[in-house]
């Protein structure tokens, strides 16, 4: 019983599985960068070789894509390289130091403000991790050591890319899947209230915007294009709530009453990972209005999907 409330708490917080997932990335990465410790032996890896580059990762987070996670990881990463450098042998400076770090803070908010908004992650990460160094500042005023702690770092980062691009990509599919099966969710409750004329507005979904972001993320090797399209079918529908929500006093209610049936069947689909069928009656049905022809392309899309992917 506590393991199934556990597994109720997560799935309230973390209801498309997008921190489990990251944090699965994380310990994925970390362990590739042990098995290259264990084999090369990297001197004094604690704050240049596994600190600093494991938590510059958190950059990743910003990006929306595979390249953007992969591009702020490596600029964050190669940021953080350089302002550690940097500062390990300006902070002999003391005056000079003061103003070194004030103008290399603003030049790091100025890229956030007007060149890269999701380096305002980045940011004071690498401020911090620059600050964090000058713990080892007795030693790492020596132009060599600060090169050869540089060089540790570069290695992870390098390890970390690695890590990103042979991640397995059906993790991604998980998210999306549950996205889509929470806009699923969302549709059957509007379509229901339509039913009964007892709706005025239609909330945000987020789901689809989970969905638009992972879809992008998956391999072309995992029926790509069939995502794609229930992807941008779903938004279609959510769009096309706002005209029945309008006009439900003239809408007829029973084409609505069938979207509403078959996005229930969908949703439970969706749940089981398993194709569904139109009844043959429904058939002709499925074709009087926009949406139903919207769903029922979401359901032939859907159906491919399955026959090749679980």
């Amino acid at each position: 019983m506590y393991i199934s409330r556990l597994k109720d708490i997560v799935d309230t917080y973390d209801r498309f599985c997008i921190h489990r997932i990251n944090g699965l990335k994380a310990f994925f990465v970390l362990e590739l960068m042990f098995l290259f410790h264990f084999i090369y032996t990297v001197p004094n890896p604690y704050f240049y070789y596994f600190y600093v580059p494991l938590t510059a990762f958190a950059a990743e987070l910003a990006g929306n894509s595979l390249e953007e996670k992969s591009l702020f990881l490596f600029l964050t990463l190669t940021s953080c390289t350089i302002v550690i450098f940097l500062f390990d042998i300006a902070s002999e400076y003391k005056t000079f130091f003061v103003f070194f770090v004030f103008f290399v803070s603003l030049f790091l908010y100025y890229i956030a403000v007007y060149k890269l908004k999701g380096f305002f992650v980045a940011a004071p990460l690498i401020l911090s991790l620059g600050a964090y160094s000058l713990i080892y500042g007795d030693t790492n005023t020596n132009f060599y050591v600060a090169l050869n702690n540089a060089l540790e770092t570069l290695v992870a980062m390098l390890i970390m890319l690695l890590g990103l691009y042979v991640f397995p990509k059906s993790y991604y599919l998980i998210i999306w899947r549950r996205a889509f099966y929470d806009v699923l969710v969302n549709l059957e409750q509007i379509t229901a209230k339509i039913c009964k004329e007892d709706v005025k507005t239609i909330h945000i979904v987020s789901g689809i915007i989970v969905m638009e972001r992972h879809s992008k993320m998956l391999s072309k090797k995992m029926k790509y294009y069939s995502i794609l399209k229930i992807t941008i079918l779903s938004f279609d529908l959510i769009m096309a709530m706002s005209y029945l929500i309008s006009f439900q006093k003239t809408v007829n209610i029973h084409y609505v009453v069938v979207l509403n049936k078959y996005i229930k069947l969908l949703r439970d689909a969706c749940l089981k990972q398993q194709p569904i069928e139109i009844e043959p009656h429904e058939v002709a049905v499925m074709e009087e209005t926009h949406e139903l022809r919207t769903l029922n392309q979401i359901i032939l899309s859907w159906n491919r999907l399955c026959l090749d992917q679980w």
